[in-house]
This record gives C-alpha cells, structure tokens and sequence, in this order.
C-alpha cells in the first residue's frame, strides 16, 4: 500500500489541487511565505471544509529564520503569539476530521557540568533539544487538535531523546527530513529509518524536505515497512505556487511502490 502523502500549501487554490490530486492531508501555510518555511495563517486563509474535506495541519509559526542565529529559539513575546494563534483558529478547525497543527519551539541544552567563560561564549550549532515545557503546554491548549512537530527536529543534538520528548510532550506526529544535511530526505534516508526504529509507531513519522517525482519510489520503498509514516512534499514550482504537473507525477510514482 502507498504512503499517504500530505501537501503543504500557501493558498487556498493550492489547497483545492492537493486534494484533487492524491494528497491525504493538506499543511495550510500563510500566503507567500513558502520562502520563510511557512509562517502562520489568517483564519480567512482555511478553506471551508464543504470545499476541502481533507484533514488539515495548520502552521503555527510566528517568523521566519532569524538573520543571524539559529531558528526555532523564541522570544517570550513570540511563545505569547503562538498561544493566541491556536486559540483563535482552533475553533474554525474539526478534531472529527483529523485537523490539527504544526509547530516546533527549541531551547539551548543545559549542560551539567560548567563549561568555562570561553566555551559560554562559542554559539554552538549543536546544544539544541526540545523545549518540552513549552512545546506541552501548546499541545494542551490545542486539544483535541493534534499536533505536529516542525521539522525544528532536524536541529535537536540527540535524535533519541529528541523522539522521547515529543511522546512526553503529547505530540502525534514528527515533521522531519532526517537531518540538515543538503539533500533532504533523499540524502538522509538512514537517519530517517532510525527515527522510525525509534519511534517504533508511537506517532507519526512525516518526511519532508526535498520529496520529488525523482526520488519519491526510492523514499517509499524504504519507509514502507514502518507503521504510521507519511510522506510530505509541496511540489513547489519556480514562481511560488504548487507545480500541479509535479504534483501529479509524484502521486503517480508513488502509487507504483
């Protein structure tokens, strides 16, 4: 049987072409800010489920990647918008129908041991974790939407207590491309699997990042196996909207696996 696909969308037309096209699941994203990685939508930007009867994951996401730094470490005041962004369009949204959202909020890891003034100092890539007191408390707020964590995983230091922290935190899914390596999913299926081994079916495991026409059979024939993988894509085209053709060469390869 094939992976379910779900399709991230920047509006409400895209919406409408995903669902006609072999999507499973629509990722509703706020107009043109595909650039940014998808910021949170208006309630105005969900399209009415007489017209999409998929499911929907709606992005919470106040900004973009900082200009310098890393992304995915919010302000206090940014945490106080996503809070009031799940309160405002939960009720627009339907638990019955499979709805829920995405996000992802990180922290620097605290260390046990002191590291000296000069090592305090260094910026380092790899201190990040999940910011599970955080991340809890919006899950909660959005029941009984479920959630979904943003693919800020690809930056966690360690994969596995990163998967445990997500099942504490209550999340029903993983938005992931297995890591940063350039690539995406395709240059990251090893890790992938051992995110899938790791989570072992508990929530769902969404790979996304780079999923084409090209290489969707070769994902889906590795992931396959796993229970409860999703494969994400949004068939992007070079003027910022969905590349319908690609879309539909893409639900077509994938329903040969």
């Amino acid at each position: 049987m094939a992976l379910p696909l779900e399709v991230a969308v920047f509006n409400t037309s895209d919406a409408l072409n995903a669902s006609h096209h072999g999507a499973a699941r629509v990722e509703i994203n706020a107009p043109d800010s595909y650039a940014l990685g998808g910021l949170t939508p208006a309630a105005s930007d969900l399209p009415h489920p007489s017209d999409l009867p998929l499911p929907v994951r709606v992005m919470i996401r106040p900004r973009g990647p900082p200009p310098s730094g890393r992304d995915f470490l919010y302000a206090p005041a940014e945490i106080d918008a996503m809070r009031a962004d799940i309160a405002r369009l939960a009720p627009v949204m339907h638990a019955s129908r499979g709805d829920g959202f995405v996000f992802g909020v990180l922290k620097r890891r605290k260390e046990e041991e002191e590291e000296d003034e000069e090592e305090e100092e260094e910026d380092d890539d790899d201190d990040l974790e999940v910011d599970v007191e955080t991340c809890a408390e919006l899950v909660r707020l959005a029941r009984p939407l479920d959630c979904t964590f943003h693919r800020a995983f690809d930056s966690v230091r360690d994969v596995d207590e990163g998967v445990e922290a997500l099942i504490r935190c209550g999340f029903a899914g993983v938005l992931t491309a297995g890591g940063r390596a350039e690539g995406g999913c395709a240059a990251n299926l090893d890790r992938l699997e051992s995110i899938c081994d790791r989570v072992a079916g508990r929530i769902e495991v969404v790979a996304g990042g780079g999923v084409r026409h090209h290489n969707v059979q070769a994902l889906a024939a590795r992931l396959a196996r796993y229970k409860r993988v999703w494969l994400h894509t949004a068939a992007m085209g070079v003027e910022g909207s969905m590349n319908k053709n690609e879309l539909i060469r893409l639900t077509e390869e994938l329903a040969t696996t």
